[in-house]
């Protein structure tokens, strides 16, 4: 079985099963995930945020922005999502997609309660045109990858990282992972200035080609930026 390691949730071996907001934005060691959370969960976390569903820590104006590249597809990809609105009790989350083909916008709406998947659209300016969910779930996976086992730790380092021009305090854990035949590595650096502390992993053979790295590129509130990031 392969083991998942997925964008918007980062946290090492430790975690295994489904991922949850404690297990961050990748998750080496862990099952196959549903489609993860938004990391528009960017709201500033409370003393109590642990008890609470990740649909309830976001705030309308929250953005953030990954950066996907690596062998493990033809291009980079970028993805930004925004919280909007919630609407009837929902969540109204917008997601660009943006790759050297073209741009892919959609609009989707989530249960706080569960964080669950209600519906999706394509959006064209403010015209949304209804898909299944399994389309929005089908570019999330383009986001993730699936290591084939994990050996564990093998080292842990604390240094800086960059989010736009903004350097952080850093703690980068390694893993010894196989993709296929081939042993390779697993870095996954977590700050305390982020909120879930999220900020870069990737997979990296032993002839130093990246087979997938995700970076953190921007996050904030349209209202309050927050690292390196105007208003916008």
């Amino acid at each position: 079985m392969k083991r998942a390691v997925s964008p918007l949730r980062l946290f090492p071996v430790l975690c295994l099963g489904l991922l949850t907001p404690a297990c961050g934005l990748f998750a080496a060691g862990a099952s196959r995930t549903v489609v993860p959370s938004p990391s528009g969960a960017s709201a500033a976390a409370t003393p109590h945020a642990e008890d609470k569903a990740p649909g309830e820590l976001r705030k309308v104006g929250d953005f953030s922005v990954h950066r996907f590249s690596g062998t493990y597809q033809k291009a980079p990809l970028t993805m930004t999502e925004e919280v909007v609105a919630k609407e009837d009790g929902l969540w109204v989350i917008d997601y660009t997609f943006e790759e050297q083909s073209g741009t892919t916008k959609l609009r989707v709406r989530f249960d706080p309660r569960t964080d669950s998947v209600v519906r999706a659209a394509t959006l064209d300016g403010t015209k949304e045109t209804a898909v299944q969910t399994a389309f929005f779930e089908k570019m999330i996976d383009r986001t993730s990858f699936a290591a084939d086992g994990n050996d564990g730790q093998i080292a842990s380092s604390h240094g800086t990282c960059l989010v736009g021009p903004s350097e952080l305090e850093c703690e980068t854990k390694t893993y010894s992972v196989r993709v296929g035949e081939q042993m390779a590595k697993l870095s996954v650096s977590r700050s305390a200035s982020v909120p879930n502390g999220d900020v870069a992993g990737d997979i990296t053979a032993a002839d130093g080609t990246v087979i997938y790295r995700s970076e953190l590129v921007e996050m904030g509130n349209g209202e309050s930026p927050k690292l390196g990031v105007a208003s916008r």
